[in-house]
C-alpha cells in the first residue's frame, strides 16, 4: 500500500467531508484504501492509504483532471436542466415523480487506461437524510453547472501544489457548492454583496469571493454515502478519527455512530440563506463530552 498525508481545517466541514470524498475515490481507482485524521500541536492532517504504488491523493486527482459528469435518469425526456450527458437507467430515481434538479449524477473518466465511475448524488436518494439544496436552485446556476465549474476551476490546477495542499488551492469561479464556508458571503454579516457590485453597476466591479473547487467537488463525493449526525433542521454535527478505517466504516464514524479510539466532534449550522434558495454552512464549533 502507498500512503499520502494533506493538511486539514477539522473546524472546516467542507474540508473534512472532502476526505471521505479522497477516500470514496481512492478505494474506487486504487482498491482496499483507508483513511484516519491526525491532530496535535504540530498542526491537523488526513492519512489516505491505498494498494498499489501510486499516490492515492495523486490518484483522485489525476482522474479529476479528465472526468466528465454524466446523469443518470429513469425515463428519456427527463434531463438535467443546463445539460450535460445522461443515461436512462430504469429505477435510479427515489422519487415516483423526479425533477431534472433531483438527477444523481456520476463522475466518468480514465484512471490508469481503465474507465472509472465516481457517483455523486446523495441528494437524490429519497431518505431525508441530510442534503444540501444547490441542485433546487431555479434562478442560479444548476447542478450542472455547479459541476462544471469545479472541474474547469480542476483542470487549470498545478497539480503538484494540489497534491500538497488540495484543500487550499483557490480560484475565482461562479458560484460552486457553499459546502466549504471560505467559498460566499454572506451580504448582511460583511456589509455588501459582491454580486450587486459585479452586476449591478454598469461597468461594475468584478468582485469574487474565492472558491476552493477541489474541496468542495470532493465534499459533495464525500456525502454520497456519509451523513453528518443531524440535530434539528439547521444544525449537525460531524466527528474525526483517528484510526484506519475502510469508506464502509468510516461512513459511519463521520456522523459519530462508530467510535473506535479517540474521536473529536464538531457542531456547525447548515442555514437557507433565503426561502427555498441555497443553504450555507459555518465553521465547526467543537463539542467537548
Amino acid at each position: 500500500m502507498t500512503q499520502a498525508s494533506i493538511p486539514v481545517d477539522l473546524f472546516n466541514p467542507g474540508q473534512v467531508f472532502a476526505c471521505m470524498g479522497f477516500l470514496e475515490a481512492a478505494d474506487i481507482l486504487l482498491g482496499k484504501a483507508q483513511g484516519r485524521f491526525e491532530w496535535g500541536p504540530s498542526g491537523n492532517s488526513f492519512i489516505l492509504r491505498a494498494d498499489g504504488d501510486e499516490n492515492p491523493v495523486r490518484a483522485v486527482l489525476s482522474f479529476l483532471t479528465n472526468a466528465k459528469v454524466k446523469w443518470l435518469s429513469p425515463r428519456r425526456d427527463l434531463k438535467e436542466r443546463d445539460g450535460g450527458d445522461t443515461e436512462v437507467v430504469l429505477g435510479i430515481a427515489a422519487s415516483a415523480d423526479p425533477k431534472a434538479a433531483d438527477l444523481p449524477g456520476v463522475l466518468c473518466g480514465q484512471y490508469g487506461g481503465v474507465e472509472c465511475e465516481v457517483p455523486f448524488g446523495f441528494w437524490a436518494d429519497g431518505s431525508g437524510r441530510f442534503a444540501v439544496t444547490f441542485k433546487k436552485s431555479t434562478k442560479g446556476n444548476s447542478s450542472h453547472i455547479r459541476f462544471k465549474n469545479a472541474l474547469d476551476a480542476i483542470r487549470q490546477m498545478d497539480l503538484l501544489q494540489a497534491e500538497m495542499d488540495p484543500f487550499n488551492q483557490w480560484a475565482r469561479t461562479e458560484s460552486l457548492f457553499r459546502l466549504d464556508p471560505r467559498g460566499y458571503v454572506v451580504p448582511i454579516d460583511a456589509g455588501f454583496s459582491p454580486d450587486s457590485l459585479r452586476k449591478g453597476i454598469k461597468g461594475g466591479l468584478d468582485v469574487r469571493v474565492a472558491t476552493y473547487p477541489l474541496c468542495e467537488l470532493l465534499a459533495v463525493i464525500g456525502l454520497q454515502h456519509a451523513r453528518p449526525e443531524s440535530l434539528d433542521q439547521e444544525h449537525f454535527v460531524y466527528s474525526v478519527w483517528n484510526r484506519w478505517l475502510p469508506p464502509a466504516l468510516a461512513r459511519a464514524a463521520i456522523g459519530g455512530y462508530l467510535r473506535l479510539g479517540p474521536v473529536r466532534r464538531f457542531r456547525v449550522k447548515h442555514v437557507e440563506v433565503k426561502k427555498g434558495g441555497d443553504r450555507i454552512m459555518s465553521y465547526g464549533e467543537e463539542v467537548k463530552e
